[in-house]
């Protein structure tokens, strides 16, 4: 089986870590996977994991601009160089070139929803989900079918999995030590986050609930791993709230995401909206304690008071209580933290997300002959 991945980059990011993670479990099982993108940071793991990287021009946010429908050629050109069986699109740029592809060349196409879409008029009359949809949680399958009409028919769950060898590691206190050193982190707890520095990732709330938790835990540090537009505005804000020497961003990483997360006593993640969670996962898979906001697919991951915590959305001083209980309660911490570990490896292996789009990939391949 020979399968085409499209997406519109491969930057440091939650959806290019699916596709990397999932190519990888992939060929592990015999499907052949290539990558279409207009590149990114991370096509030099694709090189790494030999699997094969196409470059298109297709780094816009116009989904119906002319860069889409000259890669949507291009696309049916490689489909048919290299005997693509089947498509498989990440977002709404990579959904319609891949809609245009598969109609010029009869080769089936299905798409993953890694997350929400503003549901505007076009997406709705202009369906480009593809013979099945992908959707990461039961949240964003309501999503699908609420916002956008998806029949359910059409949906498969299919949770993200990650590569639990990967973080799963026990990096030795010298090692946390060292790293902490590197990051200007010297003494004291470390709360922390991970993920692109976006409004709807929330990062300004746990810094807000810095305030707090550095006013009755005096040597806690924050710790922001990620990069993205909204850099400035909240180096900005922890510098208006005199926490500059508090929080540390680390700026954009991908080989030392295990190591940074292992530096973390506690994980946050303050989203406003969340498909699932990837960073999440990652970090219970590393047996931190974590807080995140109850919102989307978090909801599927954390029971509340069992393998985590949740907050209220935007609720600052929630965030900052959660973390002081965790710091303050070591028995707490401990119990959650063995949960969490315990609930990723059963149910969020990457194994098991391969061996389940594996299957919709059989399903309808077999369905078009």
């Amino acid at each position: 089986m020979r399968v085409l991945h499209v997406n519109t980059h491969m930057n440091i990011g939650g959806i290019g870590q699916y596709i990397i993670s999932l190519a990888k479990a992939l060929k592990r099982k015999r499907v052949e996977c290539f990558v279409a993108s207009s590149g990114g940071e991370l096509t030099s793991e694709l090189v790494r994991l030999d699997i094969r990287h196409i470059h298109l021009d297709m780094k816009t946010k116009f989904e119906f601009g002319p860069k889409v429908f000259r890669s949507s050629s291009q696309l049916a050109r490689i489909i048919k160089d290299n005997k693509i069986d089947l498509i498989h699109a990440h977002t709404r740029v990579s959904q319609v070139a891949s809609y245009l592809a598969s109609r010029r060349t009869g080769i089936p196409y299905i798409a993953t929803c890694h997350g929400y879409f503003n549901a505007r008029l076009s997406r709705k009359l202009f369906d480009t989900w593809g013979e099945r949809v992908i959707a990461i949680s039961e949240a964003v399958r309501s999503h699908l079918e609420k916002d956008f009409g998806v029949d359910p028919r059409r949906i498969k769950v299919i949770y993200n999995g990650i590569d639990i060898n990967r973080f799963t590691n026990i990096y030795s206190a010298d090692q946390i030590t060292r790293a902490k050193r590197s990051l200007g982190i010297q003494c004291g707890d470390v709360v922390g986050t991970m993920g692109r520095l976006s409004s709807v990732k929330g990062q300004k709330f746990l810094i807000e609930a810095m305030k707090e938790i550095a006013s009755r835990s005096k040597d806690t540090r924050c710790l922001i791993i990620g990069s993205g537009r909204e850099e400035e505005a909240l180096k900005e804000l922890a510098r208006s709230l005199g926490l500059e020497d508090r929080v540390v961003f680390t700026g954009a990483a991908y080989m030392d995401i295990p190591l940074y997360l292992a530096c973390m006593d506690i994980f946050v993640l303050p989203s406003i909206e969340e498909g699932l969670g990837l960073a999440l996962l990652e970090a219970m898979s590393l047996g931190r304690p974590c807080v995140a906001s109850a919102t989307g697919g978090i909801k599927d991951i954390v029971n509340d008071g069992v393998n985590g915590i949740l907050t209220p959305v935007g609720d600052s001083l929630a965030i900052a209580n959660a973390v002081l209980k965790i710091l303050n309660d070591k028995p707490f911490a401990k119990n959650i933290s063995e949960n969490s570990r315990n609930f990723v490896k059963g149910r969020f292996s990457i194994e098991a997300m391969a061996d389940s789009v594996i299957d919709l990939y059989g399903k309808v391949i077999h369905a078009e002959h």
